[in-house]
Formats: structure tokens, sequence, C-alpha cells
């Protein structure tokens, strides 16, 4: 009996305690895991054409409590083309934490993929909810901490348009815009 008095003791302090633990719980950028979720319509005269409507973004702490954001999906059939809700995790702030990228899917059958980006506050300890303005119209961002820099390649047949992105008080601006044939980068 003594020992079961103890045990139920013991529970109700852990079961007291553990709301307090989470309150007190400060995430860091390492604890948390992500997952996405395509959503399609579907055409009402033909249930067989579906294209991506939107993609639904899962954001899980330590705690396992889940943050769920929408972000939007380019309109394409989602079993022809792919890449939507694919994540990223980079610095493309270079502040020295990963932010989010979720792939909007291909703009055409070139790539040019767009991406949804969240940056990581470190001050609050969690993703900012706005997305980074202008950044998906940046076409197939690679990023380039060296320099700073954040590179778009847009392609159509044999144009290719580069450009140069860098930040500029916490927003994004062009710096530098080619177009280029690319028979030519291809020699």
């Amino acid at each position: 009996m003594k020992h079961s008095a103890l045990a139920i003791m013991s529970a109700l302090a852990i079961s007291i305690a553990l709301p307090a633990i989470a309150r007190q719980y400060v995430p860091e950028r390492g604890d948390f895991t992500f997952r996405t979720q395509v959503l399609q319509s579907c055409d009402e005269n033909d249930d067989q054409w579906c294209h991506a409507d939107s993609i639904l973004l899962f954001i899980t702490d330590a705690m396992g409590q889940t943050e769920v954001r929408t972000v939007w999906a380019e309109p394409l059939d989602t079993a022809e083309w792919n890449g939507f809700g694919e994540i990223l995790e980079e610095d493309i702030n270079f502040d020295g934490y990963p932010d989010l990228q979720v792939c909007n899917g291909p703009v055409n059958m070139f790539g040019n993929f767009t991406y949804t980006a969240f940056l990581w506050d470190q001050k609050t300890h969690r993703f900012l909810k706005e997305e980074v303005e202008g950044y998906d119209e940046i076409n197939s961002p690679e990023i380039y901490p060296a320099e700073k820099h954040i590179v778009g390649i847009w392609r159509l047949d044999n144009d290719v348009d580069i450009n140069t992105y860098e930040w500029d008080n916490g927003k994004l601006k062009l710096i530098n815009s080619e177009h280029v044939n690319y028979n030519e980068l291809a020699e």
C-alpha cells in the first residue's frame, strides 16, 4: 500500500511538472522536423485531371507541437510533374541558421522551380510567420554563402536569365541580371 501511494504521488508530481516543462521549453533550430502534403483539385467535369492546389507545411518541434502553414503550388498535374512540397533547409539569409524553402513546383518543362521561404528567427526561436517577400519569384534559387548571394536561373528554350540577389536591410534586392544563350553556356 505504501509503495502504491508513493507511485501515485510520483505520477501526480510528473503530470503537474510536464505542463511547466512545456511552458519553459525554448526550441532550438535543430529541434524541428518538417513534412509536407500536396493538396489537389480535380476538374468537376473530368475527375482524371487533377492539379496541385496548395501545399500544407507541417512544422513540428521536439515537444511534438505542430504548426501547419499553407503554401501555394504551381497548378500542374502532379502525376506528370514533380518537386511539389520538397523541403530544403539552407541558410538563405546568411545568419548562421538554416531557413526553410518549400518547393512550389516547376514553372515549365525546363524546371524553373520556385520556392516559398520562411526565415528562422533566433530571437523568438521560431520560423517567421511571413514568407520571404519576393523569394517565390526567384527561379531555381542557388545559395552562395561565401558571396552572400542567391542566384536564380530561368530557362526557356535557348534563352537563359541569370539573376543575382543579396540581402539589403532584411529584403532581397536584385543586384545583377544577365541574359545568355543556353547553347553558348553549353560550349
